[in-house]
């Protein structure tokens, strides 16, 4: 009887120890289950992290390069006006000469005209001397009339090039213009007037006349946050109706009246 109570004792805690390993074992199960889900949200989180430091890496690139575009623009209208005003200023240098050239040449034909009245009143004995210095200054003359005409074909040229500079400078001063314009269109924003989430689309508070376009893919954010994406469907005269793409939204979150819609990839100057 001894014997047998020893060993009914030996096998109840036995039992016992099996059962407190049995239900540790399930405990341990329980927690490896939560942690499952905890990585599987992780890796969502994590995702849903890189795909928005990727678009804001992508605003910032966009960005710079349209700061630099625009210094570019400035460089080449600073440019352009300074060649202007050099053209001006060397237009205004030769107008200058051909004004004296032109009294020059006044000059020497009245010498001429002295020089054969000299002639006349001192006889023939003086007429080769007399001639050698009409033939010079005839050369004279001749040498400043083709100084001047050098100087209207260069004039002309000026005025030509002046013209040319003047188009271009008007070309780049409505090219920035239509730049900074394209630029501005970047940064807006529109809300989100309702969502169907049994048929997965939105209704968004703009329309014709906006930045959208239509296929374009726009991002749905919330106090700063990425929601989801939506890629246009319809737009219409005030609104816009767009579907959800799939797997956008994180899981446990759903894009909600008055969150904000803005495009995905920032449009680039229109050249």
């Amino acid at each position: 009887m001894k014997t047998v109570l020893v060993v009914l004792l030996i096998l109840a805690a036995g039992a016992g120890a099996w059962f407190s390993g049995l239900s540790g074992l399930f405990g341990i199960n329980g927690q490896y289950q939560d942690f499952k889900e905890m990585i599987s949200y992780r890796k969502t989180l994590d995702k849903e992290i890189r795909t928005w430091t990727s678009l804001r890496n992508d605003m910032i690139k966009n960005r710079g390069l349209a700061a630099e575009e625009n210094l570019s623009l400035i460089s080449n209208k600073a440019s352009v006006t300074q060649q202007r005003d050099e053209q001006l200023s060397k237009e205004a240098e030769l107008k200058e000469e051909e004004v004296q050239l032109n009294a020059d040449l006044s000059k020497i034909n009245k010498q001429i005209e002295e020089l054969k009245s000299k002639l006349q009143d001192f006889g023939v004995s003086s007429v080769q001397e007399i001639q050698e210095k009409m033939e010079s200054l005839e050369a004279s003359n001749k040498k400043l009339q083709e100084d001047i005409d050098q100087i209207k074909s260069a004039t002309e040229v000026a005025s030509k090039r002046r013209a040319e500079q003047a188009s271009e400078l008007a070309s780049r001063q409505k090219e920035q213009a239509e730049y900074r314009a394209a630029l501005a269109k970047n940064g807006e924003e529109y809300p989100v007037l309702s969502v169907d989430p049994q048929w997965g689309f939105v209704v968004i508070g703009a329309g014709q006349g906006s930045s959208i376009d239509p296929n374009t893919v726009l991002l749905v954010t919330r106090e700063g946050r990425s929601i989801g994406k939506l890629k246009v469907t319809s737009l219409e005269k005030n609104q816009t109706v767009a579907d959800i793409i799939k797997d956008s939204v994180p899981s446990g979150m759903s894009i909600q009246p008055g969150d904000r819609v803005q495009l995905l990839r920032p449009r680039q100057s229109a050249k």
